[in-house]
């Protein structure tokens, strides 16, 4: 589980709850219509944007963002290093039986040992990061654009409840739920937008960043293991690929 995104979070809604505890009761900053305007509106205008389907992978990253952090590149490079001393000191058909956790690592090294061309484990590991890639960029896309559309429904509601307003000057009486979607509205669109959207959409960048530069860890690893490199020249070569920061593999 991701702690950074998970504490935030708690964090982020126990200080918003507090103030608003402070400053009255919880029961004022609830308003239905508001919660629809908002969130419908948001949710419709997103999903004329992107398919069906790009927004079922995209709440997919979410989930897999917050409870199955990218493993540790540290830690993937002392997996490759033990592969690769194993199959130097015996061959790299000993490496068949072992058990790696990690499916992409996996499937270099059953490429490897089943002989394939180091060019055309080269191209397959290249495509399947470049598929993963793209994936994860929708899915950044879509909360980017929830989170640009949340304040603009907010907004809109802001306009219907002042409609409201002026529409029923002389009757008090309807004023007071005109003023509440004017004002809860807005609340909800920046609330939504700035405590939920932009965080994910953000950490999904940097979690692409993270799976390219693992995925670059194991391109090198699995060619280094299959042309026979010493392991200590292997691992130099992957710690290379941990001075390049995450945030600039992902914005391609």
């Amino acid at each position: 589980m991701d702690l950074a995104t998970v504490v935030g979070a708690a964090m982020g809604v126990a200080t918003i709850i507090a103030v608003m505890l402070m400053s009255g009761s919880l029961i004022m900053y609830w308003d239905l219509l508001s919660l629809i305007v908002v969130v419908g509106g948001a949710v419709f205008s997103v999903m004329m944007r992107w398919p069906i389907k790009a927004g079922g992978e995209a709440v997919k990253h979410a989930m897999t963002t917050v409870f199955n952090p990218m493993q540790d590149p540290a830690e993937l490079i002392e997996i490759i290093i033990d592969l690769a001393g194993k199959a130097r000191k015996e061959s790299i058909l000993a490496l068949e039986k072992e058990e790696i956790e990690n499916p992409l690592l996996a499937k270099g090294i059953r490429l490897a040992v089943d002989g394939t061309e180091p060019d055309m484990i080269d191209q397959m590991i290249a495509d399947d990061l470049r598929i993963a890639k793209k994936r994860m960029n929708d899915g950044r896309g879509i909360f980017d654009d929830m989170a640009e559309a949340s304040p603009a429904f907010g907004m809109i509601g802001t306009v219907i409840g002042l409609i409201v307003i002026m529409a029923n000057l002389a009757d008090p009486i309807k004023i007071g739920p005109g003023l509440a979607v004017a004002l809860v509205t807005t609340l909800y669109g920046s609330l939504f937008s700035n405590m939920f959207f932009v965080p994910i959409g953000k950490k999904l960048k940097y979690r692409t960043g993270e799976f390219m530069t693992n995925g670059e860890i194991i391109k090198t690893g699995v060619l280094g293991i299959l042309s026979g490199t010493n392991p200590n020249l292997i691992r130099e070569r992957l710690n290379s690929h941990l001075e390049n920061a995450p945030e600039a593999k992902s914005d391609d």
